[in-house]
């Protein structure tokens, strides 16, 4: 993935889930699935991991917190799904 995109995609990121805001993410490149239109650009699978405090009591345990996002190759965010 071009560097210029993955900066604008984790930008965004950014911007809409805040709690993420100081991973940065692994990148992966996926296969595009089979489809009748013919399109065969790879997506590319950005995984973030965050931990988030469940209260301001240092005696509770942190949270981990994984986001999955697919991106295809222009820079548009296809999906994004996020642990609870």
């Amino acid at each position: 993935m071009e560097p210029n995109l993955l900066k604008t995609v984790v930008a965004q990121i950014h911007r809409r889930y805040p709690e993420f805001a100081n991973s940065q993410p692994k990148v992966r490149m996926q296969k595009a699935p089979q489809s009748k239109s013919g399109s065969l650009e790879p997506n590319y699978l950005l995984t973030f991991h965050s931990k988030a405090s469940a209260g301001s009591d240092p005696k509770i345990k942190a949270l981990p917190r994984w986001m999955r996002v697919v991106v295809n190759q222009k820079g548009k965010i296809v999906k994004v799904t996020t642990s609870r």
